[in-house]
């Protein structure tokens, strides 16, 4: 059986979804043949492009001839898709004889055009929800806590420009003629997707968690909480600083360590200068390499995690396995997955008084932190792991292509 995988990398590891396309895509190699046809992204600004599909190629995944012709010099960077002229010219370059298109992680339209040009039957997963337009303005509002009124024209903007991407992304999958089946690595993420075009499966489990992380376990704690990944608004980084406040407030002496790259310096300045006024004892290690994120994961005390963009969070997942209880927002999907996980407490989203209350209660009577050590939790990670992510999508295929 012969599948193509449609995507903008195979290399980079930046985000929950690109580390879930280059953890499972690779393992499909097992199962079937596989070829990737990168998406526009791919090349935009990418100088290392015919280097990387050379490596790809190296690792057990082919590249088709037509792809080392492509060329898209005359475009830019977008957050938001192209105009549908763009993708119909380029699915007019791609031949394909395969039994399906599959794209690992759906955030622009290529596949569609392709899938609809080659009459090839396809499959997508979401690793973002569909956002509502209220989640798109209230989720953007919430992240900006507390310089909303220092980010009003980035709150129009970005709750705009999310909304604006959720319609062009549904919008896309309802041009599809020959959609087979939409998965979702959550419940939540799942029933996002209000469009009846296909069959939708729940992946389970959606993400996974490489084993050596269990090595890293101690129940030798040091005195701080943790932070890390993207360290942008929507995943909560100014959040957790006003958490941090908020705790210093009741008379919580607390440290914290905070790991990641800053992506905007507006908000970076923002996050430092608050830092600086208010007298708190973060520590910035920055981009981290993984085994130094390891160890200072896994000898902090808590994990509080108030992102508001997250279709799985592969942070908590990596948190658990480390031995580290959560404290994060109860967002549709990353509730979903873990709301039966005793290690991991819940609180409304953008409510930081309340995230703090429950990072003072955890602090005094390390409830969470027993958890964490349960044979209960200890099986959910092992569940979570790429190989087993890998298995349920090859059943879905083999379903969808052996039935049709």
């Amino acid at each position: 059986m012969k599948i193509t995988i449609i995507t903008s990398s195979l290399t980079s590891n930046y985000s929950g979804g690109s580390t879930h396309v280059n953890n499972v895509v690779y393992r499909l190699t097992r199962y079937f043949d596989v070829e990737f046809v990168p998406s526009i992204n791919f090349f935009i600004n990418n100088p290392k492009a015919e280097g990387e599909l050379d490596k790809i190629r190296k690792n057990g995944i082919k590249i088709p001839e037509f792809v080392y012709s492509f060329s898209f010099t005359s475009l830019k960077p977008s957050f938001l898709p192209y105009s549908p002229s763009v993708y119909e010219a380029f699915a007019e370059k791609v031949k394909l004889d395969s039994d399906l298109i599959y794209d690992p992680d759906y955030t622009t339209p290529e596949s569609v055009f392709i899938s609809n040009r080659n009459k090839v039957p396809l499959g997508m997963a979401l690793h973002e929800p569909l956002y509502s337009l209220s989640q798109s303005i209230l989720y953007t509002y919430y992240s900006l806590k507390p310089f909303f009124l220092n980010s009003i024209d980035y709150f129009i903007k970005r709750s705009i420009a999310l909304y604006l991407l959720t319609r062009r992304k549904e919008g896309y999958i309802k041009r599809a003629n020959y959609m087979s089946f939409i998965a979702g690595v959550s419940k939540g993420t799942l029933d996002s997707i209000k469009i009846n075009k296909a069959k939708k499966y729940l992946l389970y489990p959606g993400n996974g968690v490489d084993k050596e992380l269990l090595q890293y376990r101690t129940k030798r704690k040091e005195d701080y909480l943790v932070f890390w990944t993207t360290l942008i608004p929507p995943k909560g980084i100014l959040n957790f600083a006003y958490i941090l406040k908020s705790l210093k407030n009741k008379g919580v002496d607390v440290k914290a360590k905070v790991a990641g790259k800053f992506l905007y310096d507006k908000f970076k300045n923002h996050f430092f200068k608050y830092v600086d006024e208010n007298s708190l004892d973060i520590e910035y290690l920055g981009f981290t390499e993984k085994k130094k994120l390891y160890e200072t994961v896994s000898k902090a005390r808590l994990l509080i995690y108030p992102s508001l963009a997250d279709g799985f969070s592969i942070t908590v997942l990596e948190a658990l396995a480390l031995g580290t209880p959560v404290i994060a927002y109860s967002i549709p999907t990353v509730y979903s997955v873990y709301k039966d996980v005793p290690a991991v407490r819940f609180v409304k989203e953008g409510n930081i008084n309340r995230v703090a209350e429950e990072a003072e209660r955890e602090l005094r009577n390390g409830e969470l932190l027993d958890a964490v050590f349960s044979d209960e939790v200890r099986s959910f990670v092992e569940f979570h792991n790429w190989d087993n992510v890998t298995e349920s999508l090859v059943k879905i295929i083999k379903n969808i292509v052996n039935n049709r």
